[in-house]
């Protein structure tokens, strides 16, 4: 089968560095190997070893040689899943307007102990 190419004759990637954390996060082991992410995103074993050898130098993946041959691949950072991540409004009144709690006149840094901590 041939690989699909973009306008300008590169190769389309086909699979992404978030297809390959995903078969980690669920995968039922806690270790997987490069043949078996190949499998589940229907890829070769080669192709999903780059992809994890990618995601080592970024340092959200581990690796171990087992055997002769064998390497094992687990998480070593959990990245948020969409569901974790929340959205920020700019409009939010917190992030809008004046402070809610700055005081009127700026306080010198010199006499920030005696604002903060200050006897009555």
């Amino acid at each position: 089968m041939a690989r699909k190419r973009d306008e300008s004759g590169q190769f389309v990637e086909e699979i992404t560095l978030k297809d390959v954390i995903g078969v980690l996060r669920e995968s039922d082991s806690p270790v997987v190997t490069a043949k078996e992410v190949g499998e589940t995103l229907d890829c070769s074993a080669e192709a999903a070893r780059q992809k994890l050898l990618e995601l080592r130098d970024q340092g959200s993946v581990a690796r171990r040689q087992v055997g002769a041959g064998a390497v094992v691949w687990w998480l070593i950072a959990d990245e948020p899943t969409p569901e974790e991540i929340r959205d920020i409004d700019p409009d939010d009144p917190l992030f809008t307007g004046n402070p809610l709690l700055a005081p009127e006149d700026p306080v010198d840094e010199t006499e920030i102990d005696d604002v903060l901590y200050g006897e009555d």
